[in-house]
């Protein structure tokens, strides 16, 4: 198993449910840089989208943990996150989590109605119907 990373940050508004461009063969999907509705949908992207790919899950989830700190002081509301686990404790979760086989997602809402998305997808994936980008067995 492998692991392929994914990243959105932009307006919020562009992350609407039901949208074709997130669905895999929808109007736009190819070329949109939003996140699919669906995790593993992430893998029917072109390779272009992929933001690292890795074979150990502890790499995966520092590349998580980057993500987080670039834009910890931009997240809105952040009296909100005092009550939420810390990013220690979420890496500790993602690493177990991807190291069952599961995708994992981090998102957030930033300042000025801006969205921030991030996802590790495993390679293969949960998802039959799901391939690896990469054209990786």
């Amino acid at each position: 198993m492998h692991f392929h990373a994914y990243g959105y940050r932009g307006p919020g508004e562009a992350v609407r449910p039901y949208d074709a461009v997130r669905s895999p063969g929808g109007a736009g999907f190819d070329s949109s840089p939003v996140p699919p509705e669906r995790t593993a949908a992430w893998l029917a992207k072109p390779a272009r989208f992929i933001k690292g790919t890795w074979e150990d899950p502890v790499d995966a989830v520092a590349w998580l943990e980057r993500q987080y700190v670039e834009i910890e002081s931009s997240i809105a509301h952040p009296e909100l996150r005092r009550h939420a686990p810390t990013v220690r404790t979420m890496a500790a979760t993602a690493l177990d989590t991807l190291r069952r086989g599961n995708d994992i997602v981090w998102a957030w809402w930033l300042s000025g109605g801006n969205f921030a998305g991030f996802a590790i997808v495993c390679c293969p994936n949960r998802d039959r119907s799901a391939h690896c980008p990469l054209g990786r067995r």
